[in-house]
């Protein structure tokens, strides 16, 4: 079987790695990092919030945990 290469060498009609695929697994590990920070600043918020003396202090806080923790669960069921 004869096969046809060009000057740089790869086989014609060869299919290489395209940019949009390791861009794929960037974008998966940026978006496990926002994720993580989310659940880190919804736990942090949780916790701030069993400290604070004024109850719209607490319910600020704590919708902004609800927030974050809603943010995770919005990506995951997103990504199915």
């Amino acid at each position: 079987m004869i096969t046809q290469t060009r000057a740089d060498g790869q086989k014609l009609g060869e299919e290489h790695d395209l940019p949009s695929e390791a861009m794929v697994g960037n974008a998966q590990t940026v978006l496990g990092f926002a994720v993580l920070g989310c659940m880190v600043a919804g736990g942090v918020g949780i916790a701030k919030a069993l400290n604070m003396e004024r109850g719209l202090d607490v319910l600020f806080c704590l919708l902004g945990s609800v927030a974050a923790f809603g943010v995770v669960f919005y990506v995951y069921l997103r990504r199915r």
